[in-house]
């Protein structure tokens, strides 16, 4: 490991190590609210490593960022030669120099943002607003759950209640520890584990964009998982 020197809240220097980006990777994983960010990175950057293909950028933008601000990865991480290490590499360009960074999105956002809000502000944001608040109800109806179980009766409506809900404040929120973990992460499973969208993609063979595809995202999470 390298260190460098950076200046403490008192002002005073104090030594911070630079962690290999494998090393940097495992301790967020086995940090709750930082795992919660790899996770949603393939939903709001989409399956693409060598473009950008999503049409929530912003939020991609703000996923890499927030993971970025991690105490793991800064000011940054450091791999071997990309021959001796290649996971380790191809995981600091998708932290570091992803598609996205470099895409500017032109399209007015209704719901601009500068870093992914936790689950609780977004739910409260989307209730406040007619059409957003609409579209969650659409998503919980069209794609109705009961126990576990996916319920719904129109695979197309839930597909376009879906596509709604991703452009919402609801799509690419996380979940920090503090005292409102619990609903937070109620929140956060009602609208990324929903069984019925997964059932859907599965179907229409793009389940990649949604999950950890070993393919695409193998490097994200540690290897023996």
């Amino acid at each position: 490991m390298n260190g460098i020197d950076l200046v403490s809240g008192s002002g005073i220097k104090v030594p911070m190590a630079i962690l290999n980006c494998l090393y940097a990777r495992q301790l967020c994983y086995e940090d709750p609210s930082c795992s919660a960010i790899l996770e949603i990175i393939p939903r709001v950057c989409g399956p693409e490593l060598v473009a950008c293909s999503t049409v929530t950028v912003k939020k991609c933008q703000a996923a890499l960022r927030t993971l970025q601000a991690f105490t793991f990865f800064r000011p940054t991480c450091l791999c071997r030669e990309p021959h001796v290490d290649p996971d380790c590499n191809s995981f600091q360009n998708f932290l570091f120099d992803h598609p996205c960074d470099y895409v500017e999105w032109k399209d007015k956002d209704p719901y601009p943002i500068d870093a992914l809000p936790t689950c609780n502000h977004a739910l409260n944001t989307c209730l406040r607003g007619k059409p957003c608040n609409q579209i969650f109800k659409d998503f919980k109806t069209n794609c109705k759950i009961q126990e576990g179980q996916c319920k719904m009766e129109n695979r197309d409506a839930c597909h376009d209640s879906w596509t709604q809900l991703r452009l919402s404040p609801m799509f690419g929120c996380i979940c920090p520890n503090n005292h409102m973990k619990r609903r937070c992460d109620k929140i956060f499973s009602t609208v990324n584990h929903n069984p019925c969208v997964g059932e859907y993609h599965n179907n229409m063979k793009i389940r990649k964009v949604l999950s950890f595809c070993p393919c695409m995202y193998s490097y994200i999470l540690p290897s023996y998982m």
